[in-house]
């Protein structure tokens, strides 16, 4: 006969053993699922901190306009070349962002819109493709980014041009070159030809050189308004000149012109200017601004001693400077003294609103 199996009896003992084991089961699966979401947690706001909060951090603001750290990056990508230094480069692209901010703020104050399409024309036309129908004389291929390193608020990338050429047999002569079209889609292989060389030297985007581009289209377009505050015709004065090293040569030079030896043979014996040595040392007419950038504000003289008297010695960069006044009166600048002209204004009042701008860099 066989026999029975006693059953287990379930104690209060037993139950309370179960319920422990059962609640610190609970507390380990929550505490692995509290620390798995803070891992989640902490390398998703690393993550978000990165890519999204810092970029949009600022790194200096101007009059409360705030210049963001992705705008600072990514300049300083375009900026950047192997043999750079890296600090010499962050300050020159802070102050190049600080000046681009201070136009386009007055820009707008006067109306000035840059679009996407005049961003679009300006990198087809950098790429001398010019799809309204301008000539062009020969297909370009891909612009060479290396010269970025050294970009300023004032110039683009230029593509170097190359040449193809197609021949006819209509003829019996010898048939001319002519210069292959360049077409829109060979345009856009060259631009993504240069994007990827832009990600893969500079780890730049397209984002990147196109603020590039607008920022230096806001300029062009603002310098265009100082353009009516510089005169056409402007006092100038007809200079020659003797240019030595020491002071002590000048000195003697000086004298022995008022001993009434003759301008020409001193500038013909003692002159180290090698443009002007064979020519009397004439340096043509200049007006104001060009002589103070060349040869320092003394020697704005020149404008106040009567024609046929020498002003000097002057030093400058490239040594000690005797000027004889041979004319004097108004003239009409050339291309290049104009255009200096204009650059100085607008450089002046550039300079003036930094001064009056609240500009505040952010620490760190």
């Amino acid at each position: 006969m066989k026999k029975r199996r006693a059953k287990s009896v379930v104690t209060k003992k037993h139950m309370a053993r179960a319920k422990r084991e059962r609640i610190q089961r609970n507390w380990i699966i929550a505490g692995a699922i509290i620390t798995a979401l803070t891992i989640v947690g902490i390398l998703g706001y690393g993550l978000v901190y990165t890519q999204i909060i810092k970029p949009q951090q600022p790194v200096v603001t101007v009059d409360g306009q705030e210049i963001s750290n992705r705008e600072f990056q990514g300049r300083i990508r375009l900026a950047l070349s192997p043999e750079s230094d890296p600090l010499t480069v962050s300050y020159q692209v802070l102050n190049e962002l600080i000046d681009d901010l201070i136009i386009r703020q007055e820009a707008n104050r006067l109306g000035i819109t840059i679009t996407t399409a005049d961003v679009d024309r300006a990198i087809q036309q950098s790429f001398g493709y010019f799809p309204d129908g301008t000539p062009t004389s020969v297909p370009t291929s891909t612009p060479d980014p290396t010269g970025m390193a050294e970009t300023t608020a004032t110039s683009t990338v230029n593509p170097s041009p190359t040449v193809g050429s197609t021949s006819t047999s209509t003829s019996t002569s010898t048939p001319r070159p002519t210069a292959t079209v360049y077409t829109h889609e060979a345009f856009e292989e060259n631009y993504h030809n240069f994007l990827e060389v832009l990600a893969d030297q500079y780890e730049s985007t397209e984002t990147d050189y196109r603020t590039l581009l607008e920022a230096q289209l806001y300029r062009e377009r603002l310098i265009e308004n100082f353009e009516d505050m510089v005169a056409r015709e402007q006092e100038q004065v007809l200079l020659r000149h003797i240019q030595v090293e020491e002071r002590e040569v000048a000195d003697d030079i000086l004298t022995r012109l008022d001993d009434g030896e003759a301008w020409e043979d001193l500038v013909a014996e003692s002159s180290e200017d090698i443009l002007t040595k064979d020519t009397g040392g004439d340096l043509g007419w200049l007006p104001l601004m060009t002589i103070v950038e060349r040869y320092d504000l003394t020697a704005s003289l020149v404008f106040e001693v009567p024609i046929g008297d020498i002003v000097g010695p002057i030093e400058t960069q490239q040594g000690w400077h005797l000027f004889e006044v041979v004319d004097r009166g108004e003239r009409s600048l050339d291309e290049y003294s104009y255009y200096q002209a204009v650059q100085n204004e607008f450089i002046s009042w550039l300079n003036a609103q930094r001064e009056s701008s609240d500009i505040v860099f952010v620490e760190n």
